[in-house]
């Protein structure tokens, strides 16, 4: 008896350890499984979202294409409108920020204006963009240093944009701050001699300084350079008359008027033609 009752407990032990791991191997499997069905559900979450996130940038890229469009035919409003959308989409990127700034400036939405050139610039601090952006606003709600720093902050991301210095200059002749106006406008016709803006302000503010000589010569180019851009010819006809080159003045004031949308400067040159003609 003793010795079937050893080989009993001897056969049972010997059937449990395969049973033991048997179940052993069947939970690694299970979690094996689960492991793998975890990992294939988050990959797919993720391809999911890349998906999702691609689709809201082409919409977000088509509509500020829209809106570019709208900016371009002067549809400001609806322009606004479409890059608030775009903002929404993609509230990371600078550049709706920058667009929509754009529309609020020609709006005189000025703080507006302010808000999101300053979002633009802080979302892409490398971008000289907004910060001119910035400085235009400033301008125009009549704050001239805040102007003259946002240039400034631009000017040292971009130092050879002429564009920026002919800007600047032009708000230190504002101030009275010739020499400095003057040294900006030179370095904006260094870095681009072809610049109108830098040749119309220059030519002001040689005029400003008694040069007229000087002046003649930078509102002649700028003509030269942009013959259907009325303001020079004014100018010019002015100096023409104040020298007494009659002729000359009248021909440029005559064009001037030709040119011109605005009513108010027209009728100044109107008047100082109608005085040219008296004195004839």
């Amino acid at each position: 008896m003793g010795i079937k009752t050893n080989a009993l407990k001897t056969g049972k032990q010997k059937n449990a350890f395969p049973l033991t791991r048997g179940i052993i191997v069947g939970l690694t499997a299970a979690i094996v499984v689960l492991v793998t069905g975890l990992v294939v559900t988050s990959y797919q979450q993720q391809e999911a979202a890349a998906r999702q996130k691609a689709a809201i940038e082409k919409e977000a890229q088509a509509l500020q294409a829209v809106a570019l469009d709208q900016i371009d035919a002067g549809n400001y409003e609806a322009a606004q409108k479409i890059l608030t959308r775009v903002v929404a989409l993609t509230p990371a990127w600078s550049e709706p920020y920058y667009y929509r700034a754009v529309t609020f400036m020609a709006l005189q939405q000025y703080d507006q204006a302010l808000a999101d050139y300053e979002q633009a610039a802080q979302l892409s601090p490398h971008w000289a963009l907004p910060l001119a952006g910035k400085a235009s606003a400033y301008a125009a709600m009549g704050k001239l240093e805040e102007a003259i720093a946002s240039y400034d902050k631009a000017i040292n991301l971009e130092p050879k944009a002429a564009a920026l210095y002919a800007n600047r200059g032009q708000l230190y002749h504002q101030l009275g701050r010739l020499q400095q106006a003057r040294d900006d406008l030179n370095l904006a016709l260094q870095f681009n001699p072809d610049l109108v803006a830098a040749r119309f302000n220059r030519g002001v503010l040689l005029y400003a300084l008694g040069k007229a000589d000087e002046a003649l010569e930078d509102f002649s180019y700028a003509i030269y350079l942009e013959p259907t851009h009325a303001p020079p010819y004014f100018n010019r006809g002015l100096i023409y008359a104040e020298l007494g080159r009659v002729g000359e003045a009248k021909a440029d004031l005559e064009q001037f008027i030709a040119l011109s949308d605005n009513p108010e400067w027209v009728q100044i040159a109107q008047e100082t033609l109608a005085g040219l003609n008296n004195e004839k």
